[in-house]
This record gives C-alpha cells, structure tokens and sequence, in this order.
C-alpha cells in the first residue's frame, strides 16, 4: 500500500511539473508573440512615415517644379554657374588739378549763359558780342595764360567784380573756398541780367600743379 501510495504521489509532482513547465512555455510564447506584434507595428508606422513624407515631397516638386528641393537650397550656385559679382572700378587717382572731374550738367550751364551773352553788333569781330565775358582793368596778370584763375585766386571770400555788357550786366561773385579731391579751391558765380531775365553758371578754379607737365603751383580754372 505504501507503494501505491509513493507511486501516486510521484505522478501527482510529475504531473505538477509538466503543467508548470507547460504554462512557462505557454507565458514565453505569449510574450514573444506580443514583442514581435509591438515590432510589426513599429515598422509599419515608420515604413508609413517615410512614404508620408516622399509623397509630401513629390507633391510640392510638382506644384512648383523651379523650387530646389529643401536643404538643397544655393547648390546650383555652388555649382559655380553663377558668374561672380564684377569688382568695384577703381577711382581715378586725382593727382593733378586737370584730373578733377567736371559734374555733368557744367557745359550744359555754360552753353546757356553764353547763349544769353551774345549780342549781335555791326562794329564787333564776327557780328557778334560776348557780354558774357568779364571786363578785368589792366594789372600785372592781363595778357598771361590763365589770367581769369590767376586774378581771382588774389580775391577775398564775397569779392566781386562788375562789368557793363552792351545789352547785359555781368557780374563774377567768388562764393566760398573749399577742398576738392584734396586741392584748395574756390567757387565762383558768373551771372548776367538783361531786363527781367538772367542767366548764371558755376565756375571752379583750384590750387596746385595743372597736369605732370606743370613745374609750379598756381590757380588753374576747372570749369
């Protein structure tokens, strides 16, 4: 009896551990099962991500097929096809009072006032009277070259000189002294009045060597 007993007591431990060992089989492939579904998921979210984004992608090439795609942005420049930006031109070295530049609208003003100043006359050269042209008295700069800058280089800042044309009334006004282009110069005014109607043009006479075949300073006349 005690063998029967020992006997039934062995099967109900077998039967115990094979149940046991059945149910942790049982546990390890429900786990393994779920892993495995957690990683089927995983993928397939990041596998829709990634198509997401290139559909994105290929839709916004198609409405605007110029624009480079993104992070791309400057590559074709890189490319080298854009051509560089030209170099600034060099200023034009300023070494003599010849060398300074004339403002563009300068002849234009000196055509007018001359234009003003002619008179026709029967006792003049040519017919025709510049009253344009200063009157200076005899000194020591008449008859030498670039007399006119000479003269008025003697001048105080407001001087003025008057003349009687045969139809106008000139006058050459020295307004101001000021540094061009690093010369000393002068700003003059001619001016003639007729009547009720005028006619003006700026003038500019600097300091210094008139070209690289001058030997000594002196006032030379700009414009």
């Amino acid at each position: 009896m005690q063998h029967l007993y020992r006997a039934a007591a062995l099967a109900a431990a077998f039967l115990a551990t094979t149940q046991a060992a059945q149910a942790q089989g049982f546990l390890k492939r429900l786990a393994e099962r779920a892993v495995g579904h957690a990683e089927s998921e995983a993928e397939q979210k990041v596998r829709q991500g990634v198509t997401s984004a290139v559909d994105g992608a290929g839709r916004k090439r198609a409405r605007n097929p110029e624009a480079a795609p993104e992070g791309n942005a400057g590559a074709s420049d890189a490319g080298g096809n854009e051509q560089p930006a030209p170099a600034p031109a060099a200023a034009r070295a300023v070494r003599y009072v010849g060398d300074i530049a004339v403002p563009a609208d300068v002849e234009a003003q000196k055509t007018r006032y001359n234009k003003f100043g002619e008179v026709s006359c029967n006792d003049c050269e040519g017919g025709i009277e510049l009253d344009g042209r200063p009157k200076f008295e005899f000194d020591e700069f008449s008859g030498k070259y670039n007399e006119r800058a000479m003269r008025v280089g003697t001048w105080t800042v407001g001087q003025s000189l008057r003349w009687q044309g045969r139809a106008s009334v000139g006058t050459l006004t020295l307004l101001r002294e000021e540094t061009v282009d690093g010369f000393r110069c002068r700003r003059l005014e001619y001016r003639l009045v007729r009547g009720k109607a005028s006619a003006s043009r700026p003038s500019l006479i600097c300091w210094g060597l008139a070209s690289s075949a001058s030997s000594v300073e002196n006032w030379h006349e700009v414009y």
